[in-house]
């Protein structure tokens, strides 16, 4: 580049400096080896090695756990114990933690639990554990006890279902005077007076439930239902009173039936419409293993001018689409489907993952990239990638890999923003990175960036070093110290992520980095896939994007993605564009049934086994203890292409000095 600005560092941005080389140097090979075959999905930071035998003796333990003979779970737990740290290390402390519990040894129970806490500071079993921890003092009667890890639970970000066991453990609590006046008012303090009101109304409902008066839990959920408006439980509420628990599906000489849970009305119709297009491709291709079974989740206001995505001043309650999908998720499990494949948004996902959940079958959900929604049940299945695990990628490889160390993130005003910034700044602090700035933007409407990058450019002359010699006196009086102008370039800001919800966002945000004369590496999510636009950008166009690295589950120049948009193609005569997720769906549940999996639970348990599938949407890869898609690897734009990294892109070791 020809711009330099008058203080410049010897070291060019993405070089490791020399307090860092050691450290980059240790992690480097691995880090890299992660970036080809990648799985930071994982409850604990991926520091752990595969072992078959620790997961042959969980196995042998879980199973032993099931058939209720304890001792001998004990005996497999801690003989895993005894293995380095590994894919089951985690859940199977958690295990211990149980098993203990249902033995009656609570001090014991409590004690595994706080284990798992102090070596596991990142699983996804932490929220399991404070339930038990609280369990556990509350049957050794310490109730003020209980009643704080209970309330911690509803205070802080937990799954949903592990909160909603939280609240009918706390209102049996109250109601039966276990929680003192000092407590309650520490609890209001913790969660909040309209939390612990809702979560009360919601626990009373379901701890009347538990004890089989049916008409008091009914009263109860509509007083709730009455009285809370948007609340945290309204998931839950909206499909209250349906009975799951008999669930039949229909299998037999019969075709198996699908279902697919996707608006075919209303204003998302041509999303669903063309995700189910992709579902009849695969179908077809396969010679109709499935009949296919649609719930139409929209809803079609004719001439009147009602929104129902809250865009607009007159909208649709909230309430209304979340019904829609309840319903549409229960018709289908009343025409005994299989498996069910949808619906579109996040919201949607959490009711029907909810249904889903209670009757035992399994739901992939193609598009929707909430946080979480696996953890409402082992029968939910997310096929995109989720914010925290892409931004963990990312900030193992631009901080260990690429040894950059003064960092800035831009990132949308949304939940999806919000996950992927804390967790990337998480990351890379912990690695010795810092993050100088952190902006926001309203995504699809923010266009002058001019604020963000002023604040971006502040933070870097912060950073630069200073003259050779500060006390220099110059014809009698001190040098003048240097202001930043509009004129010089800034170097000294290491690499900027800019997360996106939409390649528009990317293509607006790109040019301003340069604009603004920053010399830094651009990083992104995985958003910025869109290869045909990058393919017809002008070269002035082009050139701001050249050299962005981002993170994806999609593979440059993917067989599979290209071989789907051909058939795609000839049958529909248009371009695809978020058919693949329905295809990719569709093909995991056929292979799985031409394997023999051919009932719900074993769909569920063939599904939990898929590694590095090669799918038209990209690559897949679940487990039983992350079942969202967690195969990610990085990209790189050059010129007018996205290629996969090699190790040609990794920054030049110098010599340890």
């Amino acid at each position: 580049m020809p711009w330099r600005k008058k203080y410049t560092r010897p070291l060019r941005c993405g070089q490791p400096r020399p307090r860092c080389r050691q450290h980059i140097a240790l992690f480097v090979c691995v880090v890299f080896a992660a970036v080809l075959v990648p799985n930071f999905a994982a409850g604990q930071a991926r520091t752990w090695t595969y072992s078959a035998d620790a997961e042959k003796i969980f196995s042998n333990g879980l199973a032993a756990y099931k058939q209720g003979h304890f001792d001998e779970t004990l005996n497999h737990l801690r003989l895993l114990a005894e293995f380095p740290l590994n894919q089951r290390s985690s859940v199977g402390q958690f295990l211990l933690g149980k098993t203990l519990y249902r033995l009656g040894h609570f001090a014991e129970a409590i004690d595994a639990a706080l284990v798992l806490q102090r070596r596991f500071p990142i699983s996804r079993y932490l929220p399991n554990a404070r339930l038990l921890i609280g369990d556990s003092f509350f049957n050794s009667k310490h109730y003020s006890e209980a009643a704080s890890q209970y309330g911690r639970l509803l205070a802080t970000q937990a799954p949903l279902g592990i909160q909603a066991q939280a609240a009918e453990r706390l209102a049996a609590m109250y109601w039966n005077g276990q929680v003192k006046e000092q407590e309650r008012t520490r609890l209001r303090q913790a969660v909040g007076a309209g939390r612990l009101r809702e979560a009360l109304f919601f626990g009373r409902a379901r701890w009347y439930q538990r004890l089989g008066w049916q008409e008091e839990a009914a009263e109860a959920m509509q007083t709730y239902r009455d009285s809370v408006v948007s609340g945290i439980f309204a998931p839950i509420a909206a499909v209250w009173g349906s009975d799951l628990t008999v669930y039949r599906p229909r299998v037999g000489a019969e075709s198996p039936r699908l279902g697919l849970l996707l608006p075919m009305t209303g204003v998302d119709y041509r999303i669903g419409e063309e995700l189910r297009d992709g579902v009849q491709l695969a179908n077809r291709e396969a010679d109709s293993p499935f009949e296919l079974v649609v719930a139409d989740t929209g809803v079609d206001y004719g001439n009147l001018p009602i929104a129902t995505d809250l865009s607009d001043a007159i909208s649709e309650s909230p309430a209304s689409g979340l019904l829609r999908v309840a319903y549409g998720a229960q018709r289908l499990l009343d025409q005994g489907v299989v498996a069910i494949v949808g619906p579109l948004f996040s919201s949607s996902s959490v009711v029907a993952a909810t249904v889903a959940a209670r009757a035992g079958v399994p739901l992939l959900v193609p598009l929707a990239q909430q946080s979480g929604l696996d953890s409402l049940g082992h029968s939910i299945f997310q096929l995109s990638t989720v914010p925290t695990t892409e931004a963990r990628l990312l900030g193992e490889y631009a901080t260990l890999v690429l040894g950059l160390e003064h960092l800035a993130i831009i990132a949308p005003l949304s939940d999806y923003g919000w996950d992927f910034s804390r967790e990337f700044i998480r990351i890379a602090e912990r690695n010795g990175g810092q993050v100088a700035h952190s902006d926001w933007y309203v995504p699809n409407e923010t266009k002058d960036f001019r604020l963000v990058f002023e604040e971006i450019r502040k933070a870097g002359f912060a950073l630069r070093p200073p003259p050779p010699d500060t006390l220099e006196v110059v014809e009698g009086e001190l040098e003048a110290e240097e202001e930043l102008t509009a004129d010089m370039f800034i170097d000294t800001i290491d690499g900027i992520v800019v997360v996106v919800e939409s390649f528009e966002d990317a293509q607006t945000i790109a040019p301003q980095v340069h604009f603004h004369r920053l010399q830094t590496q651009i990083l992104g999510n995985d958003a910025w896939w869109d290869p045909e636009a990058i393919r017809q950008m002008r070269p002035g166009e082009r050139k701001n994007f050249d050299g962005v690295i981002f993170v994806s589950a999609r593979q440059a120049e993917s067989v599979a993605e290209q071989s789907f948009v051909s058939s795609f193609r000839k049958q529909f005569r248009r371009d695809p564009h978020y058919a693949s997720a329905g295809y990719d769906a569709t093909r995991l549940l056929i292979d799985g049934w031409e394997q023999g999996h051919r009932d719900p639970a074993a769909l569920i348990e063939w599904l939990t086994t898929v590694r590095f599938y090669q799918g038209a949407s990209g690559t897949i890869s679940l487990s039983p203890d992350v079942r969202s898609n967690n195969a990610l690897t990085l990209l790189k734009i050059e010129r007018d292409k996205v290629r996969s990294l090699d190790t040609g892109d990794l920054p030049q070791m110098d010599a340890a000095e």
